[in-house]
């Protein structure tokens, strides 16, 4: 990772390709992810999992342009913030590190649990705030125009939506020690649970750990509900915010 540090960011035209080439990235894997989950349970595995489809009816084209567009929006949004990171990084004002051996080798798996967790009490009090706050409720219904969701609703955000969405990461990776495989963990992570919260498809088995998995890990049901009640159900990855505060449907 010696050539990030090499980066010479003061330069604009060395700062403008990053950003491209960052912005590139991060919508080409959304794209690829979300393609990719679409074609593997609502084309190849369909008649396995027609009766999972939470869906009412199919979402208009009108949707799909939109859910595009706004999902480019976010991206432009997504990729200013992770340049924001990289020259963090650079002036090592974060708390990233590159080998493995730094930290002990336990502190991998719960260095990705508590941004996990701090990320999922962080986004269920902002989404709330959206809910309730008016000035910020008129951004957030862009995205909950799909009431029938997609795996392009999982970036479709609003531009004033996907800031107040992404600014929480360089905070926690200013607070959080992380390793560099810890954190493109956590980017994976993140993305497919966007993408399986929103794909209008219950993927999840009906057997007896699945049941208690569901009660404690969010999935397709759970985030579809809220897309119909909007005062319920929060949360990002987990429940127990919805449950301790009464919001869970």
């Amino acid at each position: 990772m010696n050539f990030i540090n090499n980066i010479d960011l003061t330069d604009f035209k060395t700062l403008l390709l990053l950003y491209v080439l960052v912005f590139v990235i991060i919508l080409f894997r959304y794209a690829l992810l979300s393609g990719s989950y679409y074609l593997l349970f609502r084309v190849v595995f369909k008649k396995k999992f027609a009766d999972r489809v939470l869906a009412a009816k199919m979402p208009s084209s009108l949707q799909i342009k939109r859910e595009i567009r706004l999902s480019v929006y976010s991206t432009f949004v997504f990729g200013l913030v992770g340049v924001v990171l990289i020259m963090l990084w650079q002036k090592s004002y974060t708390k990233i590190y590159i080998h493995l051996y730094e930290y002990p080798l336990w502190y991998f798996p719960i260095s990705i649990i508590l941004f996990m967790v701090l990320h999922d009490t962080y986004y269920y009090w902002m989404h709330k705030w959206m809910h309730d706050f008016k000035w910020l409720r008129r951004y957030h219904l862009d995205h909950h125009k799909s009431v029938n969701t997609t795996v392009l609703t999982s970036f479709s955000f609003h531009p004033v939506e996907s800031f107040f969405q992404a600014i929480i990461l360089p905070i926690l990776f200013i607070i959080i020690p992380l390793n560099i495989f810890a954190i493109l963990i956590i980017l994976l992570v993140m993305t497919f649970s966007a993408i399986i919260n929103h794909a209008g498809v219950e993927i999840y088995p009906r057997n007896s750990f699945f049941k208690g998995f569901k009660k404690h890990v969010i999935g397709a049901t759970h985030h579809d509900i809220h897309h119909r009640h909007a005062q319920k159900n929060f949360g990002l990855y987990f429940t127990f915010w919805d449950r301790w505060m009464n919001t869970e449907y």
